[in-house]
């Protein structure tokens, strides 16, 4: 038998998704309306926390609500109605959404829905050890089947592998890690650093494929398998953790009438193609095909798209955001780097194990890349932000 669906509630605003991007537009709306009622819709078991975080504590494990970005006491005191549950529909003529079998009544609707894994699936089956890597859950559940001295093969050399690839050793397994690019970090490195990580990696016993993907897998025994690549001999393995890429979750949003795209398509006040819905974070698609898929994009994000739900006319300026990767004690910094681009300068400086690569346009600095040297991080991203001339900016580097 069907559940019934419940009474009608009504809310001001109703946010769906509470990463940061959702926590920053509830936070933004109570800043404009001191009244007006909030729901902040929760898809996890925990309360809201920060996602970048969990690759990096794999190992040692956490508490459920240690990296909660709020603590319970915040969501009442702003007098925001925060509730685990999960929409099924979004209904734009009624302005109406189903949350479990409750029906609620909105007059503003901000979508934070955020992305999901890019799956290698059919090319491999969920079964036989396949797991992706997402969410707190996803910790809980490795976590609980780590056996130790396993051979663990991560597929996708982005932040989160390497990342994972670190956690992994530590749990006290043998990894291998397998990239479709020939080189770590492609997007974000330059061939300098990109080789520093992977000749870090082999001397912590890492066997890394580059320029290489998986194509199938058998069973050869047991709980034994191989994974086929597409170059050079099958990869015997016990487990596989797979993080090549997000992609916007636009399924609400799409069956619900929404025009999408690759996300949710928003205009500069991040706006969506129904006037009383807005878009934020990893799920909001810019002019030109942009999706950012960034902390700090989405954190900027969600205060303008909940100050606009109030009535206000912030524009999204897109902008670049720092990329760090912070792993086997080494510190990476990469911010709009415009390698192999003809129309930049750029001046390489290396001392002792520091490295930075400084890219300029007309005399101003653009962009950067930069290793082990964590306390000019900051300064090298207010200086991009902020155009800083390449005279003042070569005082503060060797």
């Amino acid at each position: 038998m069907s559940k019934k669906t419940e009474v009608l509630k009504y809310y001001d605003y109703v946010v769906i998704g509470s990463g940061i991007a959702g926590i920053n537009a509830s936070e933004s709306i109570r800043k404009q309306d001191a009244s007006g009622k909030i729901l902040l819709i929760n898809g996890e078991d925990r309360l809201p926390y920060k996602r970048t975080s969990i690759s990096k504590r794999l190992s040692a494990g956490f508490q459920k609500e240690e990296l909660a970005l709020k603590p319970v006491e915040w969501y009442e005191q702003m007098t925001i109605e925060l509730v685990n549950g999960t929409v099924s529909q979004v209904l734009l003529e009624t302005k109406e959404l189903i949350l479990g079998n409750e029906k609620i009544q909105w007059n503003k609707l901000i979508m934070c829905t955020g992305s999901k894994p890019v799956e290698i699936y059919p090319i491999l089956p969920p079964w036989a050890g396949l797991h992706y890597f997402r969410n707190a859950a996803d910790v809980d559940f490795i976590r609980s089947q780590n056996k130790g001295n396993e051979h663990i093969v991560i597929i996708g050399g982005g932040v989160q592998g390497i990342e994972l690839t670190e956690q992994m050793l530590s749990l006290g397994n043998k990894v291998s890690l397998i990239h479709h690019a020939k080189m770590l970090m492609n997007r974000h490195f330059d061939d300098f650093m990109a080789d520093h990580l992977g000749q870090l990696l082999k001397e912590k016993g890492v066997e890394v494929f580059l320029e290489t993907q998986a194509i199938a897998m058998q069973k050869i025994e047991n709980k034994c398998f191989e994974i086929i690549l597409d170059r050079g001999e099958p990869l015997r393995y016990d487990k596989i953790i797979v993080s090549i890429g997000t992609m916007p979750d636009i399924h609400l949003a799409s069956e619900a009438g929404l025009k999408t795209n690759k996300g949710i398509l928003v205009d500069q006040f991040l706006k969506t193609s129904h006037p009383d819905v807005y878009a934020a974070g990893d799920v909001a698609e810019h002019s030109g095909g942009l999706v950012s898929g960034l902390w700090h994009a989405a954190e900027k994000q969600g205060m303008i798209a909940g100050a606009n739900a109030t009535g206000k006319q912030f524009e999204f300026e897109k902008t670049n955001f720092r990329l760090k990767l912070n792993a086997f004690n080494q510190y990476y910094f990469s911010m709009n780097p415009q390698i192999d681009n003809p129309e930049f300068e750029d001046v390489i400086c290396q001392k002792d194990d520091k490295y930075y690569r400084l890219f300029f346009a007309e005399e101003r600095l653009c962009g950067a890349l930069m290793m082990n040297d964590k306390d000019k991080a900051k300064l090298l991203e207010t200086a991009i932000r902020e155009s800083v001339e390449r005279v003042e900016i070569m005082r503060v580097f060797p």
